[in-house]
């Protein structure tokens, strides 16, 4: 299962399209969390699942989703309502509450994963618009091919960030 997460693009619609692009015969499944500030209607949720971000208005997404792929449980949301430059502590109870181990989430701008309380925190960074230490945009994929579980996170020139890489079993 490969699933690529993406963040606050902020109106940037190119980057959003080279992704599918490029990953189109690649990904399974495709996430977005928050901030494109495209309505609903937007031809480029026919591939993302998307949920509302702070600047994202008159649209009909959800604040938080659940997404069940392929038996495993995933929270996306965008963090804002959530605190999470703060604290993971609403969002680890969201997780619990659905029986979910991994969190995607954006707002922060700063590509990272956490993991407090079993469960994972997994911001993809901003496409756009970086904020940390990253100077160009970034995005994730997770992948689960058997036993092994990971997130790699690639800058906006596709290249992989060595850095960031994570293992998560």
């Amino acid at each position: 299962m490969k699933i690529l997460v993406v963040s606050d693009n902020h109106r940037d619609e190119s980057s959003l399209e080279e992704l599918i692009h490029l990953y189109k015969d690649e990904v399974d499944y495709w996430f977005h969390c928050g901030d494109s500030e495209f309505k609903s209607s937007h031809h480029l949720w026919k591939t993302f699942k998307s949920v509302n971000g702070n600047m994202d208005y008159r649209n009909e997404f959800p604040d938080y989703r659940v997404e069940t792929v392929e038996g495993e449980k995933f929270i996306v949301v965008h963090g804002h309502q959530h605190q999470v430059k703060f604290s993971f502590e609403p969002l680890t109870e969201l997780a619990k509450e659905n029986n979910a181990r991994i969190v995607f989430y954006g707002h922060t701008h700063i590509a990272k994963v956490d993991k407090e309380q079993g469960v994972y925190f997994i911001n993809p960074g901003s496409i756009t618009q970086p904020r940390g230490a990253l100077r160009e945009g970034s995005y994730a994929i997770y992948e689960k091919n058997n036993e092994d579980e990971y997130i790699t996170f690639y800058d906006w020139n596709h290249n992989k960030i060595e850095d960031l890489f994570q293992k998560l079993n």
